[in-house]
């Protein structure tokens, strides 16, 4: 009877294995809240990034710029959720197959068993020793073989059960294996969507820096030609650019929170330059006079930086368009045997708030809001220094009216298009401020 049974078990055995395993907690509703959300953010940004830079409002840009922040974050957002979700699916796979090879191992092992038993009921007494009989098998792994001989000690009754329910998992993992595959498939086809998505965000937002470039290049050159007939108007002009600068920058440095690690070595060399006079005590002062000769100058083409398009002249960066103009202007005064130095001119956006940062307080109110006078020395606020389009000048040997530096200056800068901040005798722009 004993053998009989185990026949029967075998085939019972043989038809678990075959039962449909139970299914794996379903996926989230199709009907996604954020989903509809990511749809409304797109097509905002879509408008926005066509808004029209010569004509707008610095409002009505900051909410173009805000709208098109807002969606390539819900892009980014969404794209990192989808690969996790593809790596999870990914790994979901490997450990349903790893599963499903020991249990395939386990379940032929277990057969063979019973297979055995079956077999040894019909030829030989119950007290023979099952060791031998293990011992005589080749086993391909001791993983198996240590499985195999734990089987000595177990009745038939719980090899069946071992069998049936390594049947059960198998059949269950097996289930799994083909459903994570198939949801890693899905994901990795909404992980390119979402990819797309992220791609077409930037190139919105670079749309949108690319014409604000190019109306702060414009309008940076219509107060140039103003200066000389409305000054008034002409930093007016300057003034809102100077704005819009710092509104590109700003958006850059949200786009890469490690953006100094990303700078190129021509871009650290101007970052550098622009802070030449900024004290250790964070105050802004004369620059040091130079040691060098004069000497002609000479303009060397750069690179834009946060919208603005760079020259050097004596290798400090200034605005390409007064390149030329104070060129001419360094050379005339060195014909006249005064050596004009450049100490400083353009500042990045970044280094204006870390002279906030030490001169008004670190607070956001403090940084973008309180006045410049408010400040210990004065400092301008981000987006209103005129360092920041590189059309001010920091000359070195003028830190009083006293300098042949200076007195030069004041009798000629302006047929060059110069003025002077009163404040301060180190100090020309082409607006006077």
């Amino acid at each position: 009877m004993r053998g009989r049974s185990l026949v029967i078990t075998i085939a019972a055995a043989a038809a678990t294995i075959g039962l449909a395993a139970p299914q794996l907690a379903s996926s989230a509703p199709n009907q996604d809240p954020r989903a509809q959300r990511e749809q409304v953010r797109a097509e905002r940004a879509q408008v926005a990034s066509q808004i029209d830079t010569s004509k707008a409002s610095l409002a009505e840009i900051d909410a173009a710029l805000q709208t098109l922040e807002e969606n390539l974050r819900t892009q980014q957002g969404a794209l990192a959720r989808t690969e996790a979700q593809v790596a999870q699916a990914k790994q979901d796979v490997t450990a349903a197959e790893a599963a499903i090879a020991k249990l395939t191992e386990e379940v032929a092992v277990l057969k063979d068993e019973i297979r055995r038993r079956a077999v040894q009921a019909y030829v030989s007494p119950p007290g023979d020793d099952v060791l031998s009989v293990l011992e005589a098998n080749d086993f391909t792994t001791a993983s198996t073989r240590k499985f195999y001989i734990e089987l000595r000690a177990q009745k038939d009754a719980d090899i069946t059960d071992r069998l049936n329910g390594a049947a059960s998992d198998l059949a269950y993992q097996k289930r799994k294996a083909t459903e994570a595959k198939a949801l890693a498939e899905q994901k990795q086809a909404e992980q390119k969507k979402r990819t797309q998505a992220v791609a077409a965000a930037e190139a919105e937002q670079q749309n949108l820096s690319n014409r604000l470039e190019s109306t702060i290049d414009s309008q940076v050159a219509r107060s140039i030609q103003l200066a000389k007939t409305d000054r008034a108007l002409s930093a007016k002009i300057a003034q809102q650019q100077a704005a819009l600068v710092a509104r590109l920058a700003a958006q850059r440095a949200a786009n890469d929170k490690a953006s100094k690690e990303a700078l190129t070595a021509e871009q650290q060399r101007i970052r550098s330059a622009s802070a030449a006079n900024v004290g250790a005590s964070g105050k802004e002062t004369a620059p040091a006079a130079s040691r060098s000769g004069g000497g002609a100058a000479s303009v060397t083409p750069g690179p834009v930086e946060s919208g603005v398009r760079l020259a050097y002249v004596q290798g400090i960066p200034v605005n390409a368009q007064v390149g030329q103009q104070v060129t001419a202007m360094i050379n005339a005064a060195g014909a006249d045997g005064v050596n004009l130095r450049i100490g400083n001119s353009y500042r990045s956006v970044s280094n204006q708030i870390e002279l906030r940062k030490q001169n008004c307080g670190t607070s956001y109110y403090a940084i973008y809001e309180m006045s410049s006078g408010s400040c210990s020395p004065p400092t301008a606020t981000p987006g209103q220094s005129q360092h920041q389009l590189g059309l001010a000048i920091d000359f070195a040997s003028c830190s009083s009216r006293g300098s042949a530096c200076y007195q030069w200056l004041a009798g000629n800068a302006s047929q060059y298009g110069y003025y002077n901040l009163p404040s301060e005798p180190w100090h020309w722009s082409t607006t006077g401020s």
